[in-house]
């Protein structure tokens, strides 16, 4: 049994010896050209069989591997952030974006495993940002592999400088989409003005902040107040505090204000959304809201992002808007400049961005205001 099964395998061996010397057939000549050269994403619509055989090599395994990882998954627009950079990825790299989970030693891990299995570059929502300069380290000693930071910007300059293959991608920086969240808070109290329902002039507000380790947290908290502030209207800070990010925690914050409080406020502000739906949930067991604009009892809330699972929310008024996130393009920029830095190309080659001159190393993606009349254009955002 033994001889005839060698006598197969011998068999098996010259015959795949006498068609190698026969040269390749096309359909193989075809799968090392996807392999060897570069797959064009940008015309990849209008090329529906290169599309296929890019899926085909990176299902064996022949495409780049881009190390990816968000901070944390309870996050939402992280976890549109990390769709958007797979679906960026898909014919370009091989990639898996990993969950930090909030903790930073679970993050490097992941980044070391990347690193291990060869990935050309990195790209990361880092759970703390003092971490970068050990992240910065990582990928030098892996063969000065480049890294894209992402949504949380890193802040310290030297750290930046110090390494050429460095490069950040999040949103317009400085105010954090907070300068359009205040407008469109101005603008609302020209046009509503039963929103002063004290009678005093002031508008009463609650202002909901992030996780106070995020660099937009504190940026977006003060920034919508001094924007409405220098439009002429004068702000009595009821409470001031963080959500975290977090739907939950939001609520929970907002239960016991809401029961303090109660018809005395007259704007709740959000840094982003999740927390923002936090919020409605909690003010809308308290009798608020309940038929949109149309309340009774009603408290305008806002948020920034632009999720989809607000998007509903400001249709039915029960929020009055949001600022938009572009999850969707970020996504794309990073994973092209992921694609041009592996290449020996410039970062931004194929893209209609520049760096800041900040000395950021940034390409910053404009936010835009989201109300019932536009949310098309945020609900187009999320249809990849």
């Amino acid at each position: 049994m033994r001889k005839k099964a060698i006598s197969i395998i011998l068999s098996a061996a010259m015959i795949a010896a006498m068609l190698a010397g026969c040269g390749s057939t096309p359909a193989q000549e075809e799968q090392q050209q996807v392999t060897e050269e570069n797959v064009d994403t940008e015309n990849v619509s209008e090329a529906p069989q290169e599309e296929e055989n890019a899926k085909e090599a990176a299902s064996t395994g022949d495409l780049p591997i881009l190390g990816a990882g968000i901070y944390s998954s309870t996050d939402n627009f992280n976890s549109y952030l990390a769709k958007a950079i797979a679906n960026s990825s898909d014919g370009v790299f091989q990639v898996n974006v990993d969950d930090g989970q909030l903790d930073q030693t679970t993050q490097l891990n992941q980044i070391d495993t990347a690193l291990a299995k060869g990935a050309v570059a990195v790209c990361v929502s880092v759970v703390d940002i003092t971490a970068a300069p050990v992240i910065v380290q990582k990928c030098k000693d892996a063969g000065d592999v480049p890294v894209i930071f992402f949504n949380k910007e890193i802040t310290d300059k030297d750290v930046v400088a110090s390494y050429d293959n460095l490069y950040q991608v999040t949103s317009t920086g400085g105010d954090y989409g907070a300068a359009i969240q205040g407008e469109m808070i101005v603008e609302y109290w020209k046009a509503h003005p039963e929103m002063d329902k004290n009678g005093d002039g002031k508008l009463q507000i609650i202002n909901v902040m992030g996780d106070p380790g995020h660099t937009a947290s504190q940026p977006r908290a003060d920034y919508v107040e001094s924007t409405i502030t220098d439009a002429g209207i004068e702000i009595e800070v009821l409470e001031r505090d963080t959500g975290m990010w977090d739907t939950a925690k939001a609520k929970e914050k907002m239960d016991a204000w809401i029961s303090k409080y109660d018809d005395d406020i007259e704007i709740i502000i959000c840094g982003n959304d999740a927390m923002a739906l936090g919020v409605l949930q909690s003010i809308e067991a308290a009798g608020f809201n309940l038929d949109g604009a149309e309340s009774e009892r009603y408290i305008p809330i806002i948020g920034i992002d632009a999720l989809p699972e607000m998007l509903a929310k400001i249709e039915s008024g029960e929020v009055i808007g949001s600022v938009l996130q572009d999850a969707a393009t970020q996504g794309k920029v990073i994973v092209k400049i992921a694609e041009n830095v592996s290449q020996g190309k410039d970062p931004l080659d194929g893209l209609d961005f520049e760096f800041d001159t900040d000395g950021s190393k940034a390409v910053r993606v404009p936010y835009a205001a989201i109300t019932a009349e536009n949310v098309d254009v945020a609900a187009a955002n999320y249809t990849e």
